[in-house]
Formats: C-alpha cells, sequence, structure tokens
C-alpha cells in the first residue's frame, strides 16, 4: 500500500472562489465557474460579506440572490460574515479566513486582485486578506480547532488591472446564455446600477480579445503555472482553432481522443 497523504494535503473542493460582497464571484467569473463545474470540479463560493451596505438591495435579500445563483451555477456557499465597507486585513481577519479555507480545503482560491486604484476598498481588502493568508493556512501553530491545517496549491487573481497582462484566459462564448441566468439570480443588482450591465459585458469582451473570442474571462497568477502532462497544443490565440479542432475531433483515433 502507497503511503497516505498528509492530512495538510487532503482536499474537499478544486476551488474556492472568494468575493467582497454576493454577485462579486457570479459576476466577476460566472463563466468560468460554469466551465469548470461542466468539467467535473467541485467548487464553493465565499463570500466575506453580506453586501448590506449597497445602496440596492437588503442583506436578506441579497443571500437569498446568493443562494439561488449557487444553485443554478451547482456549487457550494459559504458566508464569512464580515461587515460591509469595513473589510480590512488584520490579523483577526486573516485567522478568520483561514478558518473557511481550512473547513472548506479547496485545491485552489479564485479572488479579486488586491492592488486596483479606485477599485471597492473591500474589493482589495478581501484580496489582502487572501494574500496574507495563503502559506499561514499551512502553520500548525495556528489554531483553528476543529480545522487542520491546509496546504493551497495555487491563487488565481481576477478583476485586476487593464494594464496588467492576463496569465491564462477562459473562453466563456460558449456560455454566457447559462451565465445570463446566474448573473439574473441577483436581480437587485444587475440592472439597478447604471450601466453595470453592459460593463460586465465589456470585461468579458476585452478578456476574450486577448484570446481571439468574442467572451472570456480573465486570470492572473503571481508565478508561473506547472504544464507538465499538459497539452500545449491547446493553448492557441487563433480564433479559428477551435472550429479547427471540431472538425478534426471524428478524425482522431480513440486512443488519441483518450491520451487528451
Amino acid at each position: 500500500m502507497g503511503m497516505r497523504k498528509p492530512k495538510s494535503r487532503e482536499f474537499k473542493y478544486d476551488i474556492m472562489a472568494v468575493g467582497a460582497h454576493p454577485d462579486d464571484v457570479e459576476h466577476g467569473i460566472g463563466g468560468s465557474l460554469i466551465q469548470w463545474r461542466k468539467m467535473g470540479m467541485k467548487i464553493v463560493i465565499l463570500h466575506m460579506t453580506g453586501g448590506e451596505m449597497g445602496t440596492h438591495g437588503s442583506k436578506g435579500t441579497r443571500r437569498k440572490e446568493a443562494l439561488a445563483a449557487a444553485k443554478t451555477l451547482k456549487c457550494d456557499v459559504d458566508f464569512l460574515g464580515l461587515k460591509d465597507t469595513e473589510v480590512r486585513f488584520t490579523i483577526e481577519t486573516r485567522n478568520k479566513f483561514i478558518r473557511a479555507v481550512r473547513k472548506h480545503r479547496p485545491r485552489v482560491i479564485v479572488a479579486q486582485y488586491h492592488d486596483y486604484p479606485r477599485m471597492h476598498p473591500d474589493h482589495e481588502q478581501t484580496g489582502l486578506i487572501v494574500k496574507n493568508a495563503f502559506r499561514p493556512c499551512r502553520f500548525a501553530q495556528i489554531k483553528t480547532p476543529p480545522h487542520a491545517p491546509h496546504w493551497v496549491e495555487n491563487i488565481y487573481w481576477h478583476l485586476f488591472p487593464f494594464d496588467m497582462k492576463p496569465s491564462f484566459v477562459v473562453d466563456v462564448t460558449d456560455v454566457m446564455p447559462a451565465w445570463e441566468k446566474v448573473a439574473a439570480c441577483y436581480e437587485s443588482q444587475l440592472d439597478s446600477i447604471p450601466n453595470y450591465r453592459e460593463r460586465l459585458m465589456r470585461f468579458r469582451r476585452l478578456a476574450g480579445a486577448h484570446i481571439g473570442v468574442p467572451y472570456g474571462e480573465a486570470f492572473l497568477c503571481d508565478v508561473p503555472l506547472n504544464a507538465t502532462g499538459v497539452d500545449i497544443t491547446r493553448f492557441s490565440p487563433d480564433p479559428d482553432y477551435k472550429e479547427e479542432e471540431r472538425a478534426r475531433g471524428s478524425e482522431r483515433s480513440p486512443q488519441r481522443r483518450r491520451d487528451r
């Protein structure tokens, strides 16, 4: 028998998607969540606050919307309970977030970037909490009973400044109708904020342009990704590549398809 993996490397979820407010995750990277769920990944969404200080929608309304969006996405959901507009990186909030990470034990965390001028301060502070909790999640001397230390493998950032080049982009063109259903779960936000819906679409068009597709969602990594064992010929900015792949699909042998 092989050696049992240490407890710090046992995963309950593939991805923990973290947002400052209900709707940040789903409106920001909801298309990617749909694509990852189609691949069989298990995802939990963590909302840092209840969004209670927003101009539109009460805390209760936004909680109901968050639960509906998670159900539509087929993701699990949790709430950290910080106060809206008062999110700050402190040792206390870091440790509270560490407890949530150890509870859910994700392989990867996806979160809003921590340095974006003129962005909502809760977004930046959420990113700072995530950044500063990444390594201490492993530390045994930070006690969070009954949850044991946990080793997160990577952080993928989204919602970062436009002058920063993404590390990778997820093509969400084919799932836009499904994403629109998820986005519509947040009825209190989607059409109440001026130009908000168009802004969400514009972000996706800009991200998609990086890889030559109509709509994408962009991500940033602090360190290079390990591509060992990955078919790098499938990384293509050519917009005709997907159609060519589909056309060639029937010509591949069953063994070739299994290898991919």
